[in-house]
């Protein structure tokens, strides 16, 4: 199922990467003018919110979805701090985490890498079970136009605990 799901992920990012990123002159608008985002030199922070598709086991075993909500600065060409919160349906009432976050741009595109400490919390059946644990995780972001941006990534937040993560965010 993970197999198949990275799989349609890099699919769709090899899809938008053909789009160009900029819109056609008849959508575009007067406020449209703002310079983009230059992800090769400038200091920047994001944003973005993602669909959370994790796998649980611990004690007992859960699988669903969660919203996840990211943050992050970026203070070099490559190098960025970001936090996450995701917010669980089911058994996972929450995860929250900081990372150290690198990445290489490559056009449109941005691969990255990120490590830091997550903690995350299950109520399994009135058992409440907490996992703290390094974290660290690996994926892409793909401009779609201007500051707007497709991101898909694999987070391992404890042995018993990972997830994949498509969502949109934007720089600013």
């Amino acid at each position: 199922m993970k197999h198949r799901i990275i799989a349609s992920t890099l699919a769709v990012a090899a899809t938008l990467a053909s789009i160009p990123s900029e819109a056609a002159p008849v959508y575009r608008q007067a406020g449209d003018s703002n310079p983009r985002v230059d992800v090769y030199q400038q200091s920047y922070t994001y944003a973005g919110i993602d669909m959370m598709s994790y796998s649980y086991s611990g004690t007992a075993t859960d699988s669903g979805n969660s919203t996840r909500l990211t943050f992050g600065q970026r203070f070099e060409e490559f190098v960025s701090a970001e936090t996450q919160l995701a917010v669980g349906d089911g058994a996972h009432e929450y995860s929250v985490g900081v990372y150290a976050r690198g990445a290489l741009p490559l056009g449109r595109l941005q691969i990255k890498g990120l490590v830091g400490f997550a903690a995350s919390q299950f109520d399994n059946a009135g058992v409440v079970e907490n996992v703290k644990s390094i974290s660290y995780g690996g994926g892409a972001e793909l401009t779609l136009w201007r500051d707007w941006y497709f991101n898909a990534d694999y987070m391992s937040y404890d042995e018993s605990l990972d997830a994949i993560n498509i969502g949109l965010g934007v720089r600013f």
